[in-house]
């Protein structure tokens, strides 16, 4: 660690000073009521963070330089991955992270306001019923389902018949079970009329639902079993748009079923 930048993550005061100058200029006497520290500990450190560049004094206020800004964003979304880490610890040791691209888990941190949802002895079902309350409340939604359930197939054709846009991608077990218990022909009309898009992976190791206001996951154990007891679900805007590029990672693999080849199915 012999950056000087990297030094930075050894002092939380000048982390904190750092964070706190992160969008205005402020003088020693608000860096020291807001931090708790002495007015001559916050100079020394103010000194350190000038003599490599991250701030600068302008007449009375301490500032941030152009380099300062960047440092800061980088503090944050550390930050804000070591709290999603720490706060969903066990989530993370017991499930099989690698179906999330590398570049999604360095910004982990997008999860930040998201909230673990659990089956317990009291609520048997409460993981698939907060599921089915986020899908219904959405008017457009995507999805990648490695997993099927019946129940499901009633709510998105409930979607498709009050107007909503919908885009899926499944794999091939879960579609053939879908189009076996689902209206086919009503299924057909909605991919007709552009308001169903359906998608075919080789594999999916994870479960994602986003719509408009709404995020929601699920994971593999690391036995390799999905697990149906618990999801991470947010209506944190970063935390859906984190999920719409985890979404069009996995389109891009994807192959778009047409209405010939959904017949065949």
């Amino acid at each position: 660690m012999s950056s000087p930048y990297l030094k930075l993550f050894r002092s939380e005061l000048k982390l904190n000073i750092i964070s706190s100058l992160l969008g205005e200029k402020k003088r020693l006497s608000v860096l020291r009521d807001e931090l708790g520290s002495s007015g001559s500990t916050i100079i020394h450190a103010l000194q350190d963070l000038e003599a490599i560049n991250l701030t600068r004094k302008v007449g009375k206020n301490y500032k941030l330089t152009s380099l300062g800004v960047m440092q800061a964003l980088l503090i944050e979304e550390a930050s804000s991955a070591v709290d999603v880490l720490e706060r969903f610890q066990e989530f993370w040791l017991q499930h099989d992270v690698t179906a999330i691209p590398g570049y999604l888990l360095q910004r982990i941190g997008a999860l930040q306001e998201a909230s673990l949802i659990r089956d317990n002895t009291i609520e048997l079902d409460r993981v698939h019923s907060t599921f089915q309350q986020l899908l219904l409340s959405s008017r457009r939604v995507r999805g990648l389902s490695p997993i099927f359930h019946s129940d499901y197939i009633g709510a998105f054709q409930r979607l498709l018949s009050e107007g909503a846009n919908v885009e899926l991608v499944l794999t091939r077990d879960v579609l053939s079970r879908t189009l076996s218990l689902a209206d086919s022909q009503q299924l057909i009309d909605y991919v007709m009329k552009d308001k169903l898009r359906v998608y075919l992976a080789d594999e999916l190791r994870v479960a994602l639902t986003v719509t408009e206001n709404s995020f929601s996951i699920g994971l593999f154990t690391n036995e390799g079993q999905y697990d149906y007891s618990q999801d991470l679900v947010s209506d944190n805007q970063k935390a859906i748009e984190w999920g719409e590029e985890l979404f069009r990672h996995y389109l891009k693999e994807a192959k778009r079923l047409d209405l010939g080849e959904l017949n065949l199915i």
